[in-house]
């Protein structure tokens, strides 16, 4: 399934409002219920509009946005987007963050004051998507995306990175797989061991992760971090190569919490081998593979701090 399509499958299930749009024209060929449901018009009656015409410009980028519902009321909030490329056409893909609460003046002058708040909100939409993106895909990659997310930040914070760098850490964890939507299911879910082939095919999925995620509008250090999360401190990692001074504090975090997580849980090809033989792994290459700080943190989060993978409902 490609990319284009993997995106209609997010969008059409997404609580976010988004719609496709000519990046020229700003006609709008296609919207999901959520947008239905903000602006309150049937979809027939969107569809001979454009996106101009509802208050949104047909640009790249984040915005503050004031929209005119159907009977007459002002939805206040963001806009980001984005183009794609889908048989050679360029797409334009928007998503709206809703902020009724406030009003236009404040919304502007929050922009230009704090332009970050209202940015790292957007970003979290549009990491949100890329991750639904992997659930449909495979939710063994989801469920793995998102306890090595918080491992990863929990490691972060005992060190005490700063709040930017916990944040970039958490966005590249929750889609550090992401690359995996190109790999064929008989690879991902094959019962038995890879050939050579197919695990230098299942390598690939860094490269094509950073490929996806590196023309969003995201901070320049989140593709950088997804793409070194494989790589190694004796440079027997991939896919470069990388030793010890060239590999990001976060990919070398994400490096970690990525080992714990797999080898903690079941895979298709082999049950769970258990915290214990997780912990024993990172322990056995500290300093060789795994940074040692990384690792003494990592293991004392689940043995002094009894850290759980599960999440609160």
């Amino acid at each position: 399934m490609e990319m284009y399509e993997m995106y209609y499958l997010a969008f059409n299930k997404s609580l976010a409002p988004m719609l496709f749009a000519d990046p020229n024209t700003g006609r709008i060929f296609d919207v999901n219920q959520a947008f239905l449901d903000l602006l309150g018009y049937p979809k027939h009656e969107v569809m001979g509009k454009t996106a101009f015409e509802l208050g949104l410009l047909s640009k790249e980028g984040s915005w503050p946005i004031s929209i005119k519902t159907k009977n007459g009321s002002l939805n206040y909030g963001m806009v980001s987007a984005n183009n794609l490329l889908h048989n050679e056409q360029t797409i334009r893909f928007m998503v709206l963050q809703e902020q009724t609460d406030l009003p236009k003046s404040n919304l502007v002058q929050q922009e230009s004051e704090n332009g970050n708040f209202t940015l790292e909100e957007m970003l979290t939409q549009t990491i949100s998507l890329i991750s639904k993106i992997s659930e449909f895909r495979d939710p063994y990659t989801s469920g793995h995306q998102k306890r090595t997310q918080k491992l990863a930040c929990a490691i972060a914070s005992e060190m005490k990175l700063s709040v930017e760098a916990i944040n970039n850490l958490s966005m590249a964890a929750a889609i550090h797989d992401i690359g995996k939507i190109y790999i064929g299911t008989d690879i991902l879910n094959k019962p038995g061991v890879l050939t050579q082939l197919e695990y230098q095919m299942l390598q690939t999925h860094v490269e094509v992760g950073y490929e996806i995620i590196k023309d969003f509008k995201l901070p320049w250090k989140i593709p950088k971090i997804v793409s070194q999360h494989h790589e190694r401190l004796d440079g027997s990692g991939y896919p470069k190569g990388l030793t010890s001074s060239q590999i990001l504090l976060e990919s070398k975090i994400l490096a970690v919490a990525d080992v714990v997580e797999a080898m903690n849980s079941h895979r298709p090809y082999r049950p769970a081998l258990g915290i214990e033989a997780a912990l024993q792994e990172i322990c056995s290459f500290k300093g060789e593979k795994y940074d040692s700080e990384v690792v003494e943190h990592c293991v004392r989060l689940f043995k002094d701090k009894h850290f759980d993978f599960s999440f609160s409902s």
